[in-house]
């Protein structure tokens, strides 16, 4: 890397940081600040929160291949900017609010007009070497997995010194301030972009991805994975609560297997994207998707509370692999002007897993045990990893290899 793209990564991992720490505050707090709101009764405040945490993913999965072709066409850094400022603004106005309503709207806001992430993504992807994309794509996993343990610490910690009103404004301040250092110091080089995006059009880019059989088994992996984590959420307290003698040291519990999660996955991202740039990219997801599901299957079955320590640090060690790696593939199979589109649809895709994982457990909860549920998330996780592994061709790595 140059000394100018140094600076303008760094300025781009901060902006993912930013991007997943705000959310990452806000999410565990919602509850709170809808019952601040009027909502005044258990069953509003649940349906509330469940749909407000659910907004941003659905709007963000309609409005991300829009973003990425916009950004195909004129500029990437301009789209990070613009998504930094969708999100400043967005984050100011919720700390406005004044009804539920209001805010669940502006939460749907929250999905269609931020984006931050993929804009990221995608201007990184688009500067460096072909062999740095895994390193590159590891490093900003890292800044999502830092966003995400950073987030609820500290947004219990500023929830009680500021109040959620004062706490909102405070984080759209912070993220408008990032906007304003990207814009003057963001590098973009422009390459001289062919008009594929142009002629084929949106849904026309999306029917050349989904032939790409290799592409297509990655985006059936990464749901899978997205499925199982995502969908472990809604049932971890429940299964953590039958080892404690304690119940009420729940909460404190999930909160410390949380944060070694997402720590095991900060320190490992970099060390699989780089595993990545020097290995098929096939065996990488195959072998993470193993040691999770190793990972999960136990938590089933543990013992006691202090088998889940270990367990959760191996989880977070090896899921940081599973979603860079299917974004990489995509920018591996991608042309530069298809980049940013083509980025969107795999993150609407793999909202797929997001949004229905959480559903499936939910649902599937009332009816088997916690234990028989992680089961079967784990042996999901495998069946993804043996999806890409068995089925790649040789020709398809070599394609690999060359790009």
């Amino acid at each position: 890397m140059t000394g100018d793209w140094n600076a303008s990564f760094r300025l781009l991992w901060g902006s993912h940081f930013l991007s997943v720490l705000s959310s990452m505050v806000i999410a565990p707090l919602l509850p709170f600040y809808i019952e601040q709101l009027g909502a005044d009764d258990q069953a509003s405040i649940l349906m509330w929160s469940g749909l407000s945490l659910a907004a941003p993913a659905v709007s963000a999965a309609l409005t991300a291949p829009l973003w990425g072709l916009l950004g195909d066409k004129t500029s990437r850094k301009w789209m990070v900017v613009r998504a930094l400022f969708g999100t400043a603004l967005v984050l100011t106005a919720t700390g406005l609010v004044t009804s539920p309503l209001q805010l669940f709207i502006l939460r749907l806001l929250q999905g269609a007009l931020g984006g931050v992430v993929d804009a990221v993504g995608t201007l990184a992807a688009s500067q460096v070497k072909p062999e740095e994309q895994g390193l590159v794509r590891g490093k900003l996993e890292g800044a999502l997995a830092a966003g995400s343990m950073l987030g609820p610490l500290l947004g219990g910690t500023m929830f009680k010194w500021f109040g959620f009103h004062r706490l909102l404004l405070l984080l759209g301040g912070l993220v408008a301030l990032w906007t304003i250092l990207c814009l003057i110091g963001l590098k973009e080089t422009r390459t001289n972009r062919v008009t594929t995006a142009k002629s084929t059009g949106l849904m026309g880019q999306f029917g050349q991805l989904v032939r790409e059989k290799m592409v297509v088994r990655f985006l059936l992996a990464g749901i899978c994975a997205n499925f199982c984590l995502h969908g472990l959420l809604p049932v971890l307290p429940v299964h953590v609560k039958q080892h404690l003698a304690n119940p009420s040291q729940t909460a404190v519990w999930i909160g410390i297997l949380q944060a070694i999660n997402w720590a095991s996955a900060w320190i490992a991202s970099s060390w699989w994207g780089r595993r990545n740039d020097r290995s098929p990219v096939h065996r990488t997801y195959f072998l993470a998707s193993m040691l999770c599901c190793t990972a999960i299957i136990i938590q089933a079955f543990a013992p006691s509370i202090a088998w889940f320590i270990p367990l959760r640090i191996l989880q977070g060690f090896a899921s940081s692999a599973l979603v860079q790696s299917v974004f990489l593939i995509v920018t591996r199979s991608s042309q530069s002007e298809q980049l940013g589109t083509r980025h969107g649809f795999t993150r609407s895709t793999l909202f797929i897993g997001q949004i229905a994982g959480p559903l499936a457990s939910g649902f599937f909860g009332g009816f088997i045990g916690t234990s028989f549920i992680f089961t079967l998330h784990g042996c999901l996780m495998l069946a993804g990893g043996f999806l890409v592994l068995r089925l790649t061709t040789r020709k398809e790595i070599r394609l690999q290899s060359s790009n």
